[in-house]
């Protein structure tokens, strides 16, 4: 079944045009691109955003812009999504890198536009925007969707109190975020097809945020109780809520961004400042090469996977859960690659690419 899923997919690829990545960088866990930002202090106004390649080059994105952080991967690593301030009228905008060419998708909004990120097939950005309030005396921050490509912004939450750090579910139907209704804050989720709201987790006393999905499982980051405030990271498969054992009363554990159901990258405070830790599902390592005598923080990471970097779908003899999640990430918006009859050797039976034909890979691929 694999080595019949290997070729359909290969097939694929041969229908589609697609830029050649990196090789990636042998003998680490981390093969890909991991992006972060480094600032002294939130309200010091000075934070910077890097990207790390998988030959271990490091560049800074740059332009007309200030205090830049928050950085997400779209469905290629040279599609990039942040927040930063525009230079010109000291305003929280949306950036879109692409291919190095730096666009403000939000310029001129006359509102704040943060915590952007990229739906699963690239085309839609999920945000918070925010616009003061005499009445509240105080900015009022609902989410929004953004087309990156015709710049509409269509809102989806309209009340007094402030939603935050959304992100997509797997299969884009959801939205999860920070709730700071009824609580420090909780964890709710929006179905897009209803504006139909829920509420996931919440804790009395507590505040949980940074929600996090892959493959449906979720991770946020909470107080370690209602009197302490320390940070710690949650897991939760949809049955039950795991704490993850690198947690500690004593630091901060924060940040959390899933590789896949099991590894993790995340910003802790063991050393003092915040670095980047990697979780390979057993235990943590410091991230050589990217952390410094200031903070680290909000780490994002797209992988390699052996299909892009030889063009070989098989190029290992495995086709594995990277190769699954990378052509997803590449593929999802692709027109004209149906897999949905794929039995029937038909690779075009409706002209798209949709998340169920990627949920049947990821079946096949188990058995």
């Amino acid at each position: 079944m694999k080595k019949l899923l290997a070729f359909i997919v290969s097939l694929i690829l041969a229908s589609c045009t697609i830029p050649k990545l990196s090789v990636c960088a042998v003998g680490t866990d981390l093969n890909g691109w991991l992006m972060w930002h480094s600032y002294t202090d939130y309200f010091a106004l000075d934070s910077r955003l890097f990207v790390r390649n998988p030959g271990g080059e490091t560049v800074e994105i740059t332009g007309d812009f200030y205090h830049a952080m928050n950085g997400d991967f779209g469905n290629s690593p040279d599609d990039i999504v942040f927040m930063a301030i525009d230079s010109g009228i000291d305003e929280w905008d949306i950036y879109l890198s692409k291919s190095g060419i730096i666009t403000n998708l939000t310029k001129n909004s006359g509102f704040r536009n943060e915590d952007p990120k990229f739906s699963p097939d690239g085309k839609t950005i999920v945000f918070k925007r925010g616009i003061w309030s005499s009445k509240e005396n105080d900015f009022v921050y609902n989410l929004a969707l953004l087309d990156s490509e015709s710049g509409e912004v269509t809102i989806l939450t309209d009340d007094i109190y402030e939603e935050a750090m959304p992100y997509f579910s797997s299969d884009g139907n959801y939205i999860y975020y920070t709730n700071y209704k009824d609580s420090p804050g909780e964890i709710c989720r929006l179905k897009l097809d209803d504006n139909s709201t829920e509420t996931i987790y919440t804790e009395p006393g507590v505040c949980a945020y940074y929600p996090m999905i892959v493959d449906e499982v979720l991770y946020f980051a909470k107080w370690y109780s209602a009197e302490n405030h320390t940070d710690t990271i949650i897991r939760c498969n949809g049955e039950e809520y795991v704490e993850m054992p690198f947690n500690s009363p004593d630091y901060n554990c924060s940040d959390p961004f899933p590789i896949d159901s099991v590894k993790l990258i995340y910003s802790g405070t063991q050393n003092g400042s915040y670095d980047l830790y990697y979780f390979d599902g057993e235990k943590s390592r410091y991230v050589d090469g990217v952390n410094t005598d200031i903070h680290e923080l909000g780490a994002a990471f797209f992988p390699c996977a052996d299909a892009f970097v030889t063009g070989d779908v098989n190029a290992d003899g495995l086709f594995s859960i990277a190769d699954v999640v990378l052509t997803q990430k590449w593929l999802l918006g692709v027109p004209d690659t149906e897999l949905e009859n794929w039995h029937a050797g038909d690779l075009c039976a409706d002209g798209i690419l949709d998340v169920y034909d990627l949920c049947l890979m990821k079946r096949a691929l188990k058995n």
